[in-house]
């Protein structure tokens, strides 16, 4: 461990790295339970503010109402039913603005204290605005299902989630930068041993991820619960159902559910395919541990979404394959990060 580092601006971006994985919990239980359209109307400082009496709850009720959500699916909906989907959307925007606020203050305060090199400043605000296009992708989101088609639509839903994760990483780097080389300047660092295997590997994380947020998107989990065929057969009956044939990679759920399994199998297999050859080589370092690591936490994301399709994505099965996929990408970046900076690590271990 280096130690100059800046401990309070390390631990300042470790507590966003913290809430970011906590939004996209309870952003994965808003999805899971359809309360993301719950709350009509985004107010940035009023709306911190849930109802707080019965008239309140009506009023809140019968706005809702007005709404395609309420009149095209969930007519007939209890006051309680309707508390309940709007306690998840209301956690999951009060978070946003805990995190807006763990974000501004701190950093103005680090930054009129002089805790912020040019270079370090430069990136804050990069993480600032990434911060800032997160929430207004969220609410464009839930804009766009209030008109006509009661649905969030699993593109602007899949940006959503990558946003989410694009931020998650980048605060995680800044927090390593930080605490392993602050003062390091750009062309330092080490060459990356394994490159083929870490882009093949990013790759099909991004791909999984995105076919993820389609999955959840469109529903598909609900369809073919069984493991690892679907309705019988190795591909799903409604493999080519759309014309014309491209929109069943994107919008035919049996079809993006089986994406994917495949791309998740060939994720798993490139994995331990690496950890593999790491053990082969670098059997006792660090970056094996980190590999191990990889591994484990990919064979758990992996026999999570195989349960979660089982059961017919009960909600804490699917926020805990969501979650873990997030562990697993941090690990990831630890593990790049680790590989290259790897001199500055051993001299500061």
């Amino acid at each position: 461990m280096n130690p100059e580092y800046n401990r309070p601006v390390y631990l300042w971006l470790w507590s966003g790295v913290i809430l970011i994985t906590l939004m996209v919990i309870i952003g994965g239980i808003t999805r899971l339970t359809d309360s993301g359209l719950s709350m009509s109307d985004w107010n940035l400082i009023m709306g911190s503010v849930p109802p707080m009496n019965e008239v309140e709850w009506d009023k809140a009720f019968e706005r809702y109402k007005e709404f395609p959500q309420y009149q095209k699916l969930n007519a007939g909906m209890s006051l309680d039913e309707f508390k309940t989907i709007y306690l998840w959307e209301y956690l999951h925007r009060l978070i946003g603005r805990v995190v807006g606020i763990i974000f501004i203050v701190p950093f103005i305060w680090f930054w009129v204290k002089g805790h912020f090199d040019k270079r370090l400043l430069k990136r804050l605000w990069i993480l600032l605005f990434l911060g800032a296009s997160q929430g207004a992708m969220g609410w464009i989101m839930v804009k766009s299902g209030l008109v006509d088609v009661p649905y969030v639509s699993h593109y602007r839903l899949a940006i959503h989630f990558s946003l989410a994760l694009i931020l998650f990483a980048y605060c995680l780097w800044l927090a390593l930068d930080v605490k392993y080389h602050s003062s390091l300047k750009k062309g330092e660092a080490n060459a990356i041993p394994y490159k083929k295997w870490m882009y093949a590997i990013g790759t099909l994380l991004w791909l999984q991820i995105i076919y993820g947020a389609f999955t959840a998107g469109l529903d598909a989990g609900y369809m073919y619960n069984s493991f690892p065929k679907m309705g019988g057969e190795w591909l799903p009956p409604t493999f080519s159902a759309l014309e014309p044939f491209v929109a069943n990679l994107v919008e035919n759920p049996g079809t993006v559910q089986w994406i994917h399994r495949v791309i998740g199998t060939i994720l798993l297999t490139t994995v331990l395919s690496f950890w593999w050859k790491l053990y082969q080589s670098d059997r006792s370092s660090d970056l094996m541990k980190l590999g191990s690591s990889l591994l484990g936490v990919l064979v758990l994301q992996y026999l999570f979404g195989i349960f979660t399709v089982i059961y017919s994505v009960p909600i804490a099965l699917g926020v805990l394959h969501q979650t873990v996929a997030v562990i697993f990408w941090g690990v990831f970046l630890a593990l790049w990060h680790k590989m290259k900076y790897r001199e500055l690590y051993a001299e500061f271990s």
